[in-house]
């Protein structure tokens, strides 16, 4: 089996978590486990359930008692093993919730355990588990709760074994109702947004006609001072070409204009690189932009 993305909802059946003994039909989205019952994905072998990513279960433990668990089974079926369980509760009958990872050493059963202070029984809350080489990390509702870094299993991709989602109640004074399950493999996540396009020079506002010595009429497409306008620019250029059949722009005024820059060829490209170079030689020189 592909470790591939999942999200059960309860509305229609039990989804993939076809391993089910003692559980009534989900009703209003929501399945409630109670007594001695299960619900889990079919444990087939290595490549069974998932693997490596982020598994989010919203559930309610009711009960002080231990015997209510959203666990990951080992694949293969096979106990004591790479069990991993999102929240169970302790064995002290305090009602305190806790993760674990066991693993099978020499034939027993080990485990390291990461406490969820302050988190209640008997309301909903978002299990979390991140599952990624060398390390799991146990959130509640968001806010972390720890993480384990030894004894952590490699995924049936990375040479390892996957694990099947499951749920369970074992006790009679307990139970666990379960309204969603979503799994994300690692690196799944939503890809970041594309960059935003880098914004377009405002055109400068069209330049107002000389109305006196102190003004200064162009045709560079810019008033004195501000910046260059090179659409502009390029619309009087392509229109001096199509009405004159050359390429150049109209004069600026000749007593403070240096020598125009020759005209480019209208057989040859127009350089534009060129033409803002000569522009800003003018202003540099004149105080005021043209061609």
């Amino acid at each position: 089996m592909a470790n591939n993305p999942l999200s059960v909802s309860f509305d229609n059946g039990f989804g993939s978590l076809g391993n089910a003994w003692n559980v009534p039909a989900p009703r209003n989205g929501e399945v409630t486990l109670s007594g001695s019952s299960g619900l889990m994905q079919w444990a087939s072998g290595k490549a069974a359930g998932h693997g490596y990513g982020t598994y989010t279960v919203t559930a309610k433990i009711e009960g002080h008692e231990p015997g209510p668990a959203i666990l990951l089974w080992p694949g293969n079926d096979q106990w004591p093993g790479q069990e991993i369980d999102l929240v169970e509760n302790a064995h002290d009958h305090s009602g305190r919730q806790y993760g674990t990872v066991h693993w099978n050493d020499n034939g027993k059963d080990a485990f390291k355990t990461e406490m969820f202070e302050g988190v209640k029984g008997g309301v909903f809350h978002d299990y979390q588990l991140i599952w990624e080489p060398g390390k799991m990390t146990f959130k509640v509702d968001g806010k972390d709760m720890g993480s384990i870094t030894s004894h952590i299993p490699k995924d049936f991709d990375h040479g390892g074994m996957n694990n099947t989602i499951g749920v369970l109640n074992n006790n009679p004074d307990t139970s666990i109702t379960v309204s969603h399950i979503d799994f994300k493999p690692l690196g799944s996540s939503a890809p970041a947004p594309a960059p935003a396009p880098a914004p377009t020079p405002e055109a400068a506002p069209a330049p107002a006609p000389s109305t006196g010595s102190g003004g200064s009429s162009n045709g560079g497409g810019t008033s004195s001072g501000g910046a260059v306008d090179w659409n502009t620019i390029a619309a009087q250029v392509l229109a001096n070409f199509n009405a004159t059949g050359k390429w150049e722009m109209p004069s600026g005024d000749a007593s403070h204009s240096p020598a125009p820059a020759p005209a480019p060829s209208h057989d040859q490209p127009v350089d534009w690189h060129a033409l803002a170079a000569q522009a800003t030689a003018n202003f540099e020189a004149t105080g005021h932009w043209f061609i």
